[in-house]
């Protein structure tokens, strides 16, 4: 049971909120808007509005221009167009909105619902639009796409054999990369920052590791093991922990935008992509080479086999080519297609390659090596692989996901699957109410009865309802019926499915579309790689997508892209270990993205990827076992004013937890986490995702899973990712947004799930000792909420609070007054920058 909070406990908590940098988000703003800007709204613009609104069209109509950032913000003749920030106050804005009578454009024909949405994006994002502006000051005189031209860009030249540099302070690096970062440290005249205690050392790495804090008896375990290798030692138990693919498989989730829904217009329920979120998280526990890992996502369908077992986990990986979300309604056939195949290929450049290729889909890349060519052979093998197929159900085409068996001949699934599964809350609902009237015949109470048979008429047999017959005789009829709503609600005996692609019956070559445009065709395009890391072109086996030669060029280190996307991969790992990349930029690696701030560093850690056979714990364990990872984040004076952004690493970034850390982590303190992993978290949801009209049923958040197994709905996330910065499950995210905003604090604050969490852990915490020794429960609730012992103040200070509020609750006749003191205790904990930051 959980109870109010008084006023005191509000003002004591908001005292504690955490104060959380929103430097994450700075640093990406720039790649992403521009990135935003060419998928979205330099198409549209060019598509709707430059035929009057440019320099190259007759006329120039109003005087306004659009085809240059100069252009809008000077404005025509009713001045500035678009107001950065504020599209209620740009021009633009209004026109296309259709609200003013007297400002009404495109004249012809309103921009549609989907397209004005596009455009007040950008200009609440600031309106980045890189034309004639200062992001093109890297770019080279000549082409930017030309594809030859750009192989001297950093992220596209080929690894070269590293030498670890030599550094004065020679006995401070543990490992290569050691020195590679004390080496820039030392050239600016910084010294690291000394090792972090082993009380804050044990909770990073946990935390980092498998996601969740360590028990106080981990704690007391590390702490108590003085072997000169017990830190090696606990890294490699980590490793080998279940919970390590659960935390660093959200990570590829993020990237590989996994939902269990479709979101965008019809937000149709993807009822088995579980499976590919727990294959993936199989893969990570099993050290999946990443080559492997790659090549099962991009084909795994189209791969030989030794077992069944084998070809359905390879099946089920090629989901990643699947959940993607997708316009299923309104649109033309021939537009969808090219619209998911521009979703796949943008998901693919970003999240293995680091580029932006979906920007050369209506024309040569304006800053990248990408011609249009490049990004048409591309499409041409995604547009070559099936995955969706159509349905026509409830007296309406429908476009499904594609679903195949898996334990049997792999045929399309039949459409009474699909059927028992929308008609499933139904069936239940039925089965209930016919028990619910059954009950009542058993307990001989007519009078009810009656008024149940009035609201639920079909669940009542009309022998039940027939009063002239023997109460025996009605009781049978009634068990008939709850006898067949048991059958219809009973799951088909039907093999399971999983979210899979196919090639289609005819693979072929995409034209060029004109602008980008589905129906204006130009020459075709043999299907094939970037030039910019390919040596030559490679030769798709007739009737096949060529899905299987992309998955192995991504990954091939000799005539593929495979330096790059180690480079990629290397990034990441850091990133998520350090607390930033050493490309900031995690999904750009090209020329609007940044630089790498250890060139040398990030070369040696991809080059190290690819000698372990593409390894992935393997590099987590070099990087987490350097000195590097072991500092302290403590404050010095001079590092920061030379360094303020800490880019040199001259301390330990603080961080804070992500929602599924910070859930799992009370959940944990509260002893109510369930370790056991989740297979569907959506079991009990109709074909509609979200509660929308007639349907009010909606995901649950009240499992005590972990919370990678929790239902992510496009559209409708759970309350706690919602507030804090979840991944939006829509499009590739390597870097979450790191933001601090007042519902956060208000969140912890008043959520019922973090007050059930205090309380649960207050009463584990009375439970472990004797009640006279109160300064021992104070040092016990320290130990499970924050690692940490508390200094004799805090404790005086926490332990004067309890025993305060007790006394007050006590006196306003508040029951378990003692309990309720402590779980407010532990609620500010909960609510402290200690426990929400890591340090």
């Amino acid at each position: 049971m959980t109870s109010r909070r008084p006023q005191s406990l509000v003002l004591s908590v908001a005292l504690v909120i955490a104060a959380v940098s929103s430097s994450h988000a700075e640093d990406r703003a720039t790649a992403e808007g521009v990135a935003y800007f060419e998928k979205h709204v330099r198409p549209l613009l060019a598509k709707r509005c430059y035929s009057c609104h440019s320099s190259r069209a007759k006329k120039r109509e109003g005087g306004l221009l659009l085809d240059s950032r100069e252009g809008w913000s000077v404005g025509g003749d009713n001045g500035t167009a678009i107001v950065p920030s504020n599209a209620n106050a740009s021009l633009l804005i209004r026109a296309v909105r259709y609200t003013d009578s007297d400002l009404k454009m495109p004249p012809d024909k309103p921009l549609s619902e989907d397209e004005i949405t596009r455009l007040e994006r950008w200009v609440q994002m600031g309106a980045p639009d890189p034309r004639d502006d200062a992001t093109t000051e890297n770019l080279p005189r000549d082409d930017p796409s030309d594809p030859i031209a750009g192989r001297e860009h950093w992220a596209f030249r080929p690894l070269k054999e590293q030498q670890s540099p030599l550094v004065a302070a020679h006995d401070w690096p543990k490992s290569a990369i050691d020195s590679y970062i004390l080496e820039q440290l030392e050239a600016s005249q910084l010294r690291p920052a000394p090792d972090a205690e082993r009380r804050t050392l044990v909770r990073r790495v946990y935390i980092q590791l498998i996601g969740l804090p360590p028990t106080p008896e981990q704690v007391a375990e590390f702490l108590a093991d003085d072997r000169p290798d017990a830190f090696e030692r606990l890294v490699d138990d980590l490793l080998n922990s279940p919970q390590f693919g659960e935390r660093w498989g959200r990570h590829w989730l993020d990237l590989a935008r996994y939902a269990d829904s479709n979101g965008l217009d019809e937000n149709f329920l993807f009822r088995e992509a579980w499976r590919y979120r727990n294959w993936v998280i199989d893969a990570i526990n099993a050290d999946v080479h990443f080559d492997r890992f790659v090549l099962e996502q991009i084909a795994g369908d189209l791969l030989p086999h030794d077992s069944i077992e084998q070809r359905d986990r390879q099946r089920i990986a090629a989901g990643f080519l699947v959940v993607g979300p997708k316009v299923l309604l309104g649109n033309d056939a021939k537009e969808r297609r090219m619209d998911v195949a521009d979703e796949q290929i943008d998901t693919i450049g970003k999240t293995i390659l680091g580029q932006t290729l979906g920007c050369a889909r209506c024309h040569d890349h304006k800053f990248d090596p990408v011609p249009t060519a490049d990004y048409y052979a591309l499409a041409g093998i995604m547009t070559s692989t099936e995955v969706m197929e159509q349905r026509y159900m409830l007296g309406q085409q429908r476009l499904m996901e594609r679903l195949v068996g898996l334990g049997s001949d792999g045929e399309q699934i039949d459409g009474a699957y699909e059927t028992y599964w929308r008609e499933r809350p139904k069936l239940q609902e039925a089965l209930k109410n016919a028990k619910s009237a059954l009950e009542l015949l058993k307990k001989g109470d007519a009078k009810a009865l009656e008024t149940f048979a009035k609201q639920h008429a079909d669940e009542v047999a009309e022998g039940a309802a027939d009063t002239s017959h023997t109460m025996e005789d009605r009781i049978k009829a009634q068990e008939a019926l709850v006898a067949a709503r048991e059958a219809a609600a009973k799951p088909l005996s039907i093999p399971p499915r999983a979210m899979t692609p196919c090639d289609g019956d005819a693979p072929a070559d995409e034209a060029i579309r004109l602008a980008g445009q589905f129906d204006q065709l130009g020459d075709k395009v043999p299907r094939g790689f970037l030039q910019v890391v390919s040596d030559a072109a490679t030769e798709i086996p007739a009737g096949q997508s060529g899905r299987v030669e992309l998955g192995r060029w991504l990954t091939d280190t000799k005539s593929g892209a495979g330096h790059v996307a180690a480079r990629v991969l290397a990034n990441r790992i850091w990133h998520h270990l350090m607390g930033r990349g050493i490309v900031r930029t995690v999904d750009n690696f090209g020329r609007t993205g940044e630089a790498p701030s250890h060139p040398e560093l990030i070369d040696y850690l991809a080059a190290r990827l690819i000698n372990s056979n593409w390894s992935m714990k393997d590099l987590v364990r070099d990087i987490v076992l350097s000195r590097t990872f072991g500092m302290s984040s403590r404050h010095d004076d001079v590092g920061h004013s030379i360094d303020p952004e800490n880019r040199l690493l001259w301390r330990a970034h603080r961080r804070r937890l992500e929602p599924e850390a910070l859930r799992d982590s009370m959940l944990l303190a509260a002893g109510e986490l369930d370790l056991t992993p989740m297979d569907s978290s959506v079991w009990y949801l109709g074909d509609q995702a979200t509660a929308v009209g007639d349907n009010k049923n909606r995901r649950r958040t009240d499992f005590p899973c972990r919370s990678v197994y929790l239902p992510v709905i496009r559209n409708d996330l759970p309350e706690l990712f919602d507030v804090f910065d979840f991944a939006d499950p829509h499009t590739t995210n390597g870097m979450r947004s790191q933001t601090m905003v007042a519902t956060q604090g208000l969140f912890i604050l008043n959520d019922d799930s973090v007050m059930a969490a205090a309380e649960a852990t207050a009463r584990g915490v009375l439970a472990r000792e004797a009640p006279h020794d109160q300064e021992a429960l104070v040092d016990e609730m320290f130990e499970r909420v924050l690692n940490a012992q508390p200094s004799t103040d805090e404790r005086i200070e926490l332990l004067s609070f309890i025993i305060e509020t007790e006394k007050r609750l006590t006196s306003e006749g508040e029951k378990d007054a003692k309990v309720q003191a402590w779980s407010m205790a532990c609620h500010a904990l909960f609510a402290s920058s200690r426990f929400q930051i890591l340090e």
